[in-house]
């Protein structure tokens, strides 16, 4: 898209004798409500390299709020004075509030059964990914994809890097947003199974500054099947926090082989904001708002609105 607004306008007239549009021509405010409709991807890819003023407007954390008004990303309430470069920037792209950022939490990633994971221990028979909870009951969820461990210890982990998921470090070592953490878990009715989730807030230097530790939750044989949800959240903690490390472990209790331990599904971690409320303006609103009332009802004539053909 980018590159189309660039060559209308470098063409010359076409054969019809028609012009191209003059959007260098309009005010600043209206180029920009113009480019807020381009896609995403073009608008970083294409439209810094048109020209100096959209390189200049599509750099802007203006430009970037008003396309997350208009298509409904979550914008916490935070007021920070001054705003981080490219802070709506990154909250367009990355959308990180209010958003799982765990990901293949049930093993039905297309990437792979165990893709974003690192399996650090796999013991027994090691780790599976089952399409429905065998001997257990049907997940709370419309999915029902879960890990199932074996008669070793079973461990993995993810780690998620805040900032490059879109949390400005500003936000986390000024208002330090709440955490949310949690995960469901269950043992098979017909064997006992045990097992643990360990979350570790991690800073800038790779250090534990916060930790939710379950223990080893261990169920008996014949006491299982339900499916139970742990949840934690992490608030007032310490400045520094870049990353959480979610780290959980299954086996079972009785030496079989296959895979009779401990089952886990759909993990959550979420950057808790209250968001705010938008307050998208019209394009009339802000060609007023730059004093050009004359060059609205010129264009209304020219580019009739919906209604007023």
């Amino acid at each position: 898209m980018g590159k189309f607004i660039a060559s209308r306008l470098t063409d010359p007239p076409s054969e019809d004798h028609r012009e191209p549009f003059p959007i260098l021509s309009l005010p600043e405010q209206l180029v920009e409500y113009i480019l807020s409709f381009v896609p995403a991807e073009c608008v970083v890819r294409d439209c810094p390299f048109v020209c100096e003023q959209f390189r200049r407007i599509v750099d802007s954390n203006a430009f970037w709020k008003m396309k997350c008004e208009r298509d409904g990303k979550v914008i916490p309430s935070f007021q920070l004075d001054p705003l981080p470069k490219r802070y709506y920037r990154m909250i367009y792209l990355e959308n990180p509030y209010g958003r799982n950022l765990l990901r293949n939490s049930q093993g039905d990633c297309r990437e792979g059964e165990f893709a974003h994971w690192e399996v650090t221990t796999e013991m027994g028979d090691g780790w599976r990914v089952e399409s429905f909870p065998v001997g257990a009951d049907s997940l709370p969820l419309e999915s029902q994809s879960c890990f199932a461990t074996s008669f070793g210890p079973c461990i993995k982990e993810q780690v998620i890097d805040l900032v490059r998921e879109g949390v400005a470090c500003e936000i986390l070592d000024t208002f330090k947003p709440p955490i949310e953490i949690s995960e469901w878990y269950a043992a098979r009715i017909d064997c006992g199974g045990v097992y643990h989730l360990m979350v570790e807030l991690i800073d800038i230097a790779h250090d534990q500054v916060a930790i939710f530790d379950t223990g080893e939750i261990t169920t008996p044989q014949w006491m299982g099947r339900r499916w139970k949800q742990v949840k934690h959240t992490f608030f007032d903690y310490p400045s520094g926090v870049r990353y959480v490390r979610f780290a959980h472990l299954g086996r079972d209790t009785q030496f079989w082989a296959g895979h009779y331990g401990a089952k886990m599904a759909a993990g959550v971690v979420r950057i808790a904001a209250e968001q705010t409320p938008p307050c998208p303006a019209t394009t009339k609103g802000r060609l007023e708002a730059a004093g050009n009332r004359t060059l609205w009802q010129c264009n209304t004539r020219r580019f009739p609105m919906a209604g007023q053909q």
